[in-house]
């Protein structure tokens, strides 16, 4: 075999990998904007993948934040202004979503966590709790380097908007202002109604109606699941 038809055989196998790699890449969503970026979710066999490609060209991607236990059909790619994006994952308990600009570097704009919780509400058969990172945390995060976990992390959110729930177990003890918990050791029970107020560090603020009179206090995260 001569060198030139070696060289041939080797660049015809190159290609021939190329678009096999191809084939086994689904666009999943994808979003175009007016100014030529666009925004695009890839299924492969690895998982998936979010690509943003600016007006100019340039690539950016991150093939992590997307968990690979995601259904296809639980995964939302939309556009929410002409310079904006969320991605939304929807799972059965809880859901995520991340929100980008579509400028020239795609900057995370805010990063949240909705839970649903049963309502407190007559006319409503759920209520949704979202807990988003705070401010301090999304900082200089961009699409390349968002990691979920650090963003959703339990220390790194606070609550966005009050709502009321219920109590999910037996018994939720009651701590005070320092999160300390009293002597007599008070509680409250499955069912009781609570508003809640506040998130820190996997405790939650309530309010909450005993005999007439309305008291706050703080409870563990666990107990309204």
């Amino acid at each position: 075999m001569n060198i030139h038809k070696s060289y041939s055989i080797a660049i015809a196998s190159i290609f021939l990998s190329v678009a096999v790699h191809a084939r086994n890449v689904i666009i999943a969503n994808e979003v175009k904007n007016n100014d030529g970026s666009v925004w695009v979710v890839e299924k492969n066999n690895d998982g998936y993948n979010v690509k943003y490609t600016n007006a100019q060209g340039k690539e950016y991607d991150n093939n992590t934040i997307i968990t690979s236990d995601i259904e296809g059909s639980n995964l939302f790619l939309d556009a929410v202004s002409t310079d904006a994006v969320s991605l939304l994952m929807d799972y059965p308990k809880d859901a995520y979503i991340f929100k980008f600009s579509s400028g020239e570097i795609p900057r995370l704009l805010s990063a949240c966590k909705r839970i649903t919780l049963p309502s407190a509400e007559q006319q409503q058969v759920v209520a949704v709790l979202t807990l988003c990172s705070k401010q301090s945390v999304t900082e200089k995060v961009t699409l390349s380097n968002a990691d979920a976990d650090k963003l959703l992390a339990s220390d790194n959110l606070t609550l966005d908007g009050s709502v009321k729930t219920l109590i999910g177990n037996d018994k939720a003890f009651l701590y005070d202002e320092n999160k300390k918990q009293k002597r007599n050791k008070p509680y409250l029970i499955k069912g009781d109604v609570v508003e809640i107020l506040d998130y820190e560090s996997s405790m939650l603020k309530i309010k909450y109606k005993s005999k007439a009179k309305i008291i706050t206090a703080w409870i563990n995260f666990v107990d309204i699941l």
